[in-house]
């Protein structure tokens, strides 16, 4: 029981979702409140692990920019929300905060590679030293929610070193960029990636018919992967964690 108490917390901080439940959405409706559930999710369980910490949620630095579609701004407040409700009162939310991108990234962001097969190709377009800029200038947070990943050079970011006492906590995070499976049980167990979430193989369509409880449905769609699981889900789905050739 006690393994699955931080994912009881959805079922009181998805009832605010409740009316959403009962109808069937449009793909945009359906796309925005599975981000949400899932951000919602990840963030219960860190409110429950790290509560009193305080906390930044690090964002697409594009939606700070004019001219995207609609649904990009959509999605990126569906995913802070979500946070922000699965934190509750739990854990302060200091800040929602934008990397800097790499100066090629607006200027001729045809020079960067970026992988087709990353989930998170912000990886690729944001500073290296991005991340441990925006921590610099809140040096009271020591956990970070991201929503786009981890910089694709990452054994230069400072936050990851094990000297640094920030943790983060990963929406469909590019685990490949860890170094491999042991990195990431590695990563897991010493507690510098605090819990991440991924999509659940055979989940249902993001407009199928949700369940009543948020809980259940958030099982349903998705794995939050933690220190308390980290080794069953490696050897479960090995290909998930081979290392990206760089």
């Amino acid at each position: 029981m006690k393994r699955f108490a931080p994912i009881l917390v959805l079922g009181l901080v998805g009832l605010a979702m409740a009316g959403w439940l009962h109808f069937r959405p449009t793909a945009q409706q359906a796309a925005l409140r599975t981000r949400q559930l899932a951000t919602e999710g990840l963030a219960a369980y860190l409110a429950e692990r790290f509560a009193g910490e305080r906390a930044l949620v690090i964002a697409n630095p594009f939606t700070q920019r004019p001219g995207l579609a609609k649904g990009i701004y959509a999605q990126e407040q569906a995913g802070v929300h979500g946070v922000q409700r699965g934190f509750g009162n739990k854990i302060k939310l200091e800040a929602v905060v934008f990397p800097e991108l790499k100066a090629e990234a607006l200027q001729a962001p045809q020079t960067i590679e970026i992988d087709p097969a990353s989930p998170t190709p912000l990886s690729f377009l944001v500073a290296e030293d991005a991340f441990d800029k925006l921590l610099q200038a809140h040096p009271d947070c020591t956990l970070v929610v991201s929503l786009i990943g981890l910089p694709w050079a990452l054994d230069r970011v400072a936050a990851w070193q094990a000297h640094s006492p920030v943790k983060f906590g990963l929406l469909f995070p590019d685990l490949r960029m860890l170094g491999g499976p042991e990195a990431v049980r590695q990563a897991v167990h010493q507690g510098k990636l605090a819990a991440f979430v991924l999509h659940r193989p055979g989940a249902p369509p993001e407009q199928a018919s949700w369940a009543k409880d948020a809980r259940a449905e958030f099982e349903r769609r998705f794995i939050l992967v933690t220190p308390q699981n980290v080794d069953e889900i490696v050897a479960t789905y090995p290909q998930w964690f081979q290392p990206v050739k760089r």
